[in-house]
């Protein structure tokens, strides 16, 4: 089945690169600095997603909650700084991104903007985007629908028109809620069962088997 889409709102990480090693690396230096256990990637993947303050929660032990703003402020120093040098794009990313060429494409992200903006600028993405929304730019994160509808409302959009594509429950449930088809990728930080349990529209294990679900594609 193909769908007649105009715009495809990307998430980032989890679903165009893997950023697992440099917010784990970085996370465990302001743990370090705080004088804390560090954590494994494993637990970091976890996190990725949900935006700085459940992020941030999730990071520190237990009874460790009231260090959450010194945590953020350390690890944002050192992640700026550090956000490519492990980071990779997923198989395939720049093939499909300039497949869509036709498309509006958008990126909607829970990392701020800012930071968003370094990587793509790094890995010569940026250039694709026609636009780009981080959480500097709503009042609600992901799994809010506030951040897709704004950007399809700059674009005099309406969501019958658009496909939201990312890795986890929270892009899923902000496509849904703003009326957008979604389609969940696997390969990136949750699971296929935990993304199966929010019905989207469609799931593919590769980025590229997304070109052959959008009608008008190059």
């Amino acid at each position: 089945m193909r769908f007649k889409t105009n715009i495809v709102i990307f998430d980032l990480d989890g679903t165009l690169i893997d950023s697992s090693p440099d917010i784990v690396h970085c996370a465990n230096l302001a743990l370090r600095e705080l004088g804390l256990s560090p954590i494994t990637i494993e637990q970091a993947k976890k996190g990725i997603g949900p935006g700085s303050e459940k992020f941030t929660r999730m990071m520190l032990p237990r009874g460790e909650e009231n260090r959450a703003e010194e945590f953020l402020r350390l690890y944002r120093s050192f992640y700026i700084e550090r956000c490519t040098r492990g980071t990779r794009l997923y198989p395939g990313v720049k093939d499909v991104l300039e497949r869509l060429g036709k498309f509006t494409l958008v990126l909607t992200t829970n990392k701020p903007r800012y930071m968003a903006e370094k990587i793509l600028r790094h890995f010569g993405l940026w250039e694709y985007f026609g636009l780009c929304l981080g959480p500097e730019d709503v009042s609600n994160p992901k799994p809010d629908p506030e951040m897709i509808c704004k950007a399809l409302n700059h674009l005099g959009e309406v969501p019958q028109t658009a496909m939201v594509v990312g890795d986890t429950c929270n892009d899923i449930l902000a496509g849904k809620r703003a009326g957008t088809k979604t389609c969940a990728v696997t390969y990136g930080y949750s699971s296929r069962q935990l993304l199966q349990k929010e019905e989207p529209d469609f799931i593919i294990d590769r980025l590229t088997d997304l070109i052959g679900l959008l009608d008008g594609e190059q």
